[in-house]
C-alpha cells in the first residue's frame, strides 16, 4: 500500500443514512431473513436474488445430475502404452468423450462377456 492509496476519494464522503438503534436492531433481524431494508442498496438486493436463484438452479442441476449417475469416480493412476495414449487420445477425437468415460465404457464391455470370452480376450490380447 502506499501513500496514494490514502488520498480522499474525489467523490467526497458518501452519504450515511440516518436511522435509530431501534431501526437498525430491526433491519438486523430483517436481514438475517434475507431482507433488509435500511443497510441494501437496491442493486445488493438485485445480485442477492440472483444468487439466490443460480444457487437454486446449480443445486437442482446437481442433485439431478446425480440421481441420473448415482456414483462417484475416484482418481485413479496407471501406465499406458505411448501407442495405447495415442489410440485412446483418436477415440476421445472421434467421440468427443472423456477419456476415463472410455475406459469405463471398455471396462464395462469387457465385464459383460461370459466367462470364457472375458479370458480369451484377455490373454489372446497381443499388447504388452
Amino acid at each position: 500500500m502506499s501513500l496514494i492509496d490514502l488520498k480522499k476519494s474525489k467523490d467526497g464522503p458518501k452519504k450515511k443514512k440516518k436511522f435509530t438503534v431501534d431501526e437498525f436492531i430491526a433491519d438486523a433481524e430483517d436481514y438475517a431473513q434475507g431482507q433488509p431494508k435500511i443497510v441494501s442498496r437496491e442493486h445488493d438486493e438485485l445480485s442477492l436474488q440472483q444468487a439466490i436463484l443460480v444457487a437454486k438452479e446449480h443445486a437442482t442441476r446437481k442433485t439431478q445430475s446425480g440421481n441420473e449417475v448415482g456414483r462417484r469416480f475416484r482418481p485413479a493412476t496407471f501406465t499406458l502404452s505411448e501407442a495405447a495414449i495415442e489410440q485412446l487420445q483418436e477415440l476421445a477425437i472421434d467421440t468427443q468423450l472423456a477419456k476415463s468415460h472410455i475406459i469405463r465404457i471398455l471396462i464395462d464391455e469387457l465385464c459383460n462377456k461370459d466367462q470364457k470370452e472375458k479370458l480369451r480376450k484377455l490373454l489372446d490380447s497381443k499388447i504388452g
